[in-house]
């Protein structure tokens, strides 16, 4: 038989895949941001040693203006060639610096310098690729893989030797490249992580809950199974005493219990409403065989006898606690819904409910059964029965879900 989750189950199971689903969606942000940042590439222009004044800095508003990067140009020496002559040139050593002050890694990286004159000779180049434009005054300069990744907080230092007329100041720098950030700067890494740690916790302590519920359940179930064949024995017993009324006990507490579901009891209060009827006539245990089983009517000492079945059952029963109710159905089923039944002559509501259930099962039972002073009722005599005596001797609620239940074949009766 297939067992549906507990509410709680059912909840813990809802969060876990909230926060996964979640967790995927953070997951999918993170990378689409990560490759947003590499595949779109940022121009920033500046001008060469310009470290005090940055007013003159311009960015394509990708990037924050005069902060986060800075380059400087160092003429580490330089000599003539051809002095004295109309051809004289100057040979010179341009060291380049390009600072990272951002919190990215720089990739992808090029610069392009604009260069005062076209007549430039490029004699060598390191940690990069120098190509010089004529035609546009221009370098392009290309990092080698030593340099190919400038950290954040991090320098790049790249140079050539160049002849031209004059030494040349670098006036107009255009520093392009793509972002790269480590994964573990981006806050949303650590959101997620937060959140996968958490769920992880959720998940392991959810089976763990799991497995404790599954072993209390078994354990439930087993000590349900104890109780209820030890009632059932018990019952059995009981019924006994009287030939007539073997399986009584066991009727009684099916009837019971289909009128506690119609009432809306749950599942706990339904089997507790069974284990009541099973042991509702223990008293009996204390009444003569010759009363019980005697084929005529009873005189009125021997129906006092009788009626003490109740009282003696609330005795032994009264030690028994751990079922709500147990003792009261016992004790009250023979109270009457108007105030005339026995043995205390409750009236009404003031019954416990478990003894009205007991009641209407106890009389439907009796009246389907064969006695030792008269054979078992038809079933018109019986549906005729339960509908005088609504509000007499039954609660009239639980008689009307009765009959609806005998006519709709819910209960069925001989």
């Amino acid at each position: 038989m297939k067992r549906d989750l507990p509410k709680s189950a059912k909840y813990g199971i809802t969060i876990l895949i909230t926060v996964f689903v979640i967790l995927m969606i953070g997951l999918v942000g993170l990378r689409a941001k990560i490759e947003h940042d590499l595949s779109t590439p940022f121009t920033y222009h500046l001008q060469a040693n310009d470290t005090e004044d940055k007013a003159n800095a311009v960015n394509d508003g990708s990037v924050k203006e005069g902060d986060d990067y800075s380059y400087t140009v160092d003429i580490s020496k330089h000599w003539q060639n051809n002095p004295d002559t109309p051809l004289m040139t100057y040979g010179a050593q341009y060291d380049n610096t390009i600072t990272n002050n951002s919190t990215y890694d720089i990739v992808r990286w090029s610069v392009v310098v604009s260069v005062p004159e076209k007549n430039i000779t490029i004699d060598s180049y390191w940690n990069g690729e120098w190509v010089y434009d004529k035609q546009a005054s221009t370098i392009a300069i290309t990092p080698d893989e030593r340099i190919a990744t400038i950290q954040a907080g991090d320098s790049a230092t790249f140079g050539a030797v160049m002849i031209s007329r004059e030494l040349m100041d670098f006036t107009d720098i255009t520093f392009s490249g793509c972002r790269y950030k480590p994964i573990t700067k981006y806050p949303l890494f650590w959101v997620i992580m937060v959140l996968l740690v958490a769920w992880v916790t959720s998940v392991v302590a959810y089976i763990f809950y799991r497995i404790r519920e599954e072993n209390y359940r078994k354990t439930s179930e087993k000590l349900n199974k104890v109780i209820s064949q030890t009632m059932s024995t018990l019952a059995n017993f009981i019924d006994t005493k009287d030939e007539d009324t073997r399986g009584h006990s066991n009727r009684v507490s099916y009837y019971s219990m289909k009128i506690a579901e119609k009432l809306g009891m749950n599942e706990e209060e339904v089997r507790d409403i069974g284990y009541i009827g099973l042991m509702h006539d223990c008293g009996k245990l204390a009444v003569r065989n010759e009363i019980l089983t005697k084929p005529g009517k009873l005189t009125t000492e021997e129906f006092d006898i009788m009626k003490l079945h109740t009282t003696e059952g609330g005795k032994i029963l009264s030690e028994f606690t751990a079922i709500p109710g147990i003792k009261d159905g016992a004790l009250y089923h023979h109270e009457r819904y108007d105030g005339t039944g026995y043995m205390a002559g409750l009236k009404g509501e003031d019954i416990p409910l478990v003894a009205r259930i007991i009641c209407v099962a106890d009389a439907l039972d009796a009246m389907d059964s064969n006695r030792c002073y008269r054979r078992r009722l038809s079933r018109d005599v019986i549906l005729s029965e339960l509908e005088t005596n609504k509000g007499t001797q039954f609660d009239p609620k639980i008689a009307r879900l009765t009959l609806d239940m005998i006519n709709n074949g819910e209960i069925y009766i001989e």
